[in-house]
């Protein structure tokens, strides 16, 4: 009961019985608290009594997030075929790719890597190969930059085909590429990106019949504001254009008055995923 309550500190209280149940249980224990040696070292007695998919993943990760890579290798290829144990084997690959070197990996690697993890699922928080390693190589070259000071063509040009390496074009992908290029602080790449991304969301905005109503007529208007200063490249221009219509307490809510049926339409899907419908 400790353990589903999250109490850690009385979960490790308790002698840890000879049987891999309680190892288990102390494991989780100790990553919560932040200590993964620990957690390791109780994953390593659970299996020591037999094998456990389960067990395999769960140290695998563990090991992995450790920098040991071949060992989370060797537990990654007993951990069964679970959507997970799939995706943290295409995930390793990715990682152990990256690291290796300073161009994008070969493409037989990828190709092996998306084979591994299957379908890429377009959901905006769901792990995609092609969205692990765009950060990846981010976060490489972030390191990079700040050990030597400067800025290579040639990684923009690695960056900007990697680009291509991202499995959808949904606005949460558009945007994680956006967050790339704006945390190296390169602003012509991010306007590229996000030139396209605002006016997108701008077509779509404009497309909502609740636009069309007077009750909404001012916004329309600071709508079409923010489209001709994103059309100049004025991105402080367009964020002004629409501040007011920010500070709407309906609007905030997704409750957009419809010139029809005057209730709100706008954000269904965001309030259905939030109360579970």
């Amino acid at each position: 009961m400790a353990l589903a309550r999250g109490e850690w500190r009385a979960v490790l209280a308790v002698a840890a019985d000879s049987d891999a149940r309680s190892h288990a249980a102390r494991a989780i224990a100790y990553e919560r608290s932040g200590e993964p040696s620990a957690a390791i070292a109780e994953w390593d007695a659970a299996l020591s009594l037999g094998e456990d998919a389960r067990a395999h993943l769960a140290r695998g990760a563990l090991l992995a997030r450790s920098g040991r890579h071949a060992e989370a290798g060797e537990d990654f290829a007993r951990a069964g075929e679970t959507q997970a144990a799939r995706w943290d084997r295409a995930s390793l690959l990715v990682h152990r790719a990256v690291a290796a070197g300073s161009g994008t990996p070969e493409p037989a690697l990828v190709a092996r890597a998306r084979a591994e993890a299957g379908r890429a699922s377009g959901y905006w928080s769901d792990p995609t190969v092609g969205r692990l390693l765009w950060s990846l190589l981010v976060e490489r070259e972030a390191a990079g930059r700040s050990g030597q000071g400067g800025r290579a063509p040639s990684s923009r040009a690695l960056l900007r085909s990697a680009e291509n390496e991202l499995e959808h074009g949904t606005f949460w992908d558009r945007s994680l590429v956006l967050l790339g290029w704006t945390r190296l602080d390169e602003a012509a790449e991010a306007a590229r990106v996000a030139r396209p991304l605002a006016r997108g969301c701008i077509a779509d905005l404009e497309r909502e019949p609740a636009l069309g109503g007077p009750e909404l007529a001012l916004v329309a208007q600071a709508v079409a504001s923010a489209r001709e200063a994103v059309d100049r490249g004025d991105p402080l221009g367009a964020r002004s254009a629409i501040a007011g219509a920010l500070e709407r307490d309906d609007l905030r809510r997704f409750r957009i008055p419809c010139a029809r049926c005057r209730r709100g339409t706008v954000g269904v899907e965001e309030m259905m995923e939030s109360t579970g419908l």
